[in-house]
């Protein structure tokens, strides 16, 4: 039990830990005690696809250093986000290695609960955050968000939440994790009130998605259908009328049982929820459909650099050094005025990698390769409207899941067992 809750609070810290200094956050230490602990014990494990990924980044590493010294130490920012990606992988290798080896039962299962409940639990302290203007403040000072979030008037005055986090929309798509592997959850869990507290939690999840950013909410109304497919068809092998029309019955009343507790949730909100946080969700729909002003304003931002050695190779450029402002939020955009195309194809080459591991993994669990994908699909696409991969708090949970992934079919290859 004691051990349970230790190793649910690292993985928290290890995916909210906050800054303490401007270069060094709790993420960080954690995960370089992680790396010492497992070495310690002898427990961590290296395979083939993992260690693709370590190349890869630590390539991307030694590529965005030699990038910056080549022009000039003029903007770290994308050579530090290398850096500590990678260390942040290794750490996620020696948790995810702690929880196999302490683990007596499905060490995935243990996984997903806290990954979900440590969601849940920022969740709270999002929702928590909204409602009181003394605790919103009280979080801020403790992390010193004012002094890295992109300030802004909704951010001042409350109606935007990011939580232990530094972001707006990236923090809405974290949140949105949670509602990913909600169903994968579900699934695995054998104890009645443990789905019944992680169905009681969804709420708690959209609330916090709302009054982050639109982003996970755009995000979520594609993944829907997918999920809910997913949730119908995948789970078993082999289909009876009866065992699909059950199935049918138990999604549909889930989802009407969320969307009717979310509302209700909504009403007990204070009135800036209706007024903005509600009014500002209108907007994706005509997101979705390629209109309105958030797709009009990212028009004006597909640009490309200047000159081919740029193009090519980068400036370490993220608009945030001494060099040129970059009058671009998008994230592809980003990648190739900071390491050209062919840094940019180191950074992509982690989620590649994963996707197409998790399209393997359909051969043993075709709900878990779903789940997966679609987390590292959702940052995929978030990229397309800011930076959004290696980021701090999302990469902590997929590194978790793509290597609690690739232990599993290890196992299964060395033991024969059919899943």
């Amino acid at each position: 039990m004691i051990q349970s809750l230790l190793t649910g609070i690292v993985t928290f810290i290890f995916i909210f830990g906050w800054k303490i200094t401007p270069l060094v956050d709790l993420i960080f230490l954690t995960s370089l005690a992680l790396v010492f602990i497992s070495f310690v014990r002898g427990c961590v494990f290296l395979e083939r696809t993992s260690s693709r990924v370590l190349c890869c980044m630590g390539m991307l590493s030694l590529y965005s250093l030699a990038i910056v010294l080549y022009n000039g130490l003029l903007d770290t920012q994308i050579a530090m986000r290398s850096i500590r990606s990678l260390i942040n992988f290794l750490g996620a290798v020696s948790l995810v290695s702690i929880y196999w080896h302490s683990s007596s039962g499905d060490f995935f299962c243990r996984l997903l609960r806290d990954i979900y409940l440590s969601l849940s639990v920022h969740a709270v302290i999002m929702v928590a955050m909204f409602v009181n203007n003394d605790l919103r403040l009280m979080v801020y000072n403790m992390t010193s968000a004012f002094t890295y979030v992109n300030l802004s008037s909704s951010i001042l005055d409350g109606y935007r939440i990011c939580g232990l986090t530094y972001g707006l929309s990236q923090t809405s798509v974290l949140q949105l994790l949670g509602l990913i592997i909600l169903p994968l959850l579900i699934q695995k869990s054998e104890n009645f009130y443990a789905r019944a507290i992680y169905i009681l939690s969804a709420p708690l999840l959209v609330i916090s998605i709302f009054i982050s950013g639109r982003s996970g909410l755009m995000i979520g109304l594609l993944f829907s259908p997918v999920l809910i497919f997913s949730s119908i068809f995948l789970t078993w092998r082999i289909f009876t009328p009866s065992a699909f029309f059950t199935r049918l019955v138990a999604v549909i009343s889930l989802i009407l049982f969320l969307t009717g507790f979310s509302i209700l949730a909504f009403r007990l909100l204070p009135e800036k929820f209706a007024v903005y946080s509600l009014g500002q969700a209108r907007e994706i729909f005509q997101a979705i459909m390629l209109q309105g002003p958030t797709i009009d304003y990212m028009s004006t931002m597909l640009l490309v650099p200047d000159s081919w050695f740029e193009l090519f190779f980068g400036s370490s450029n993220l608009g945030r050094g001494s060099l040129e402002n970059i009058p671009s939020d998008i994230g592809w955009v980003k990648m190739l005025f900071s390491l050209g195309l062919s840094g940019s194809v180191l950074m992509i080459a982690p989620y590649l990698i994963a996707l197409k591991t998790s399209f393997q993994f359909r051969k043993n669990d075709r709900l878990t390769a779903v789940t997966v994908f679609l987390v590292f699909l959702a940052a995929v696409i978030l990229n397309s409207k800011e930076l959004a991969l290696l980021t701090r708090n999302q990469w902590s949970v997929q590194a978790i899941l793509l290597l609690a992934m690739v232990f599993e079919m290890q196992k299964k290859s060395e033991t024969g067992i059919e899943a």
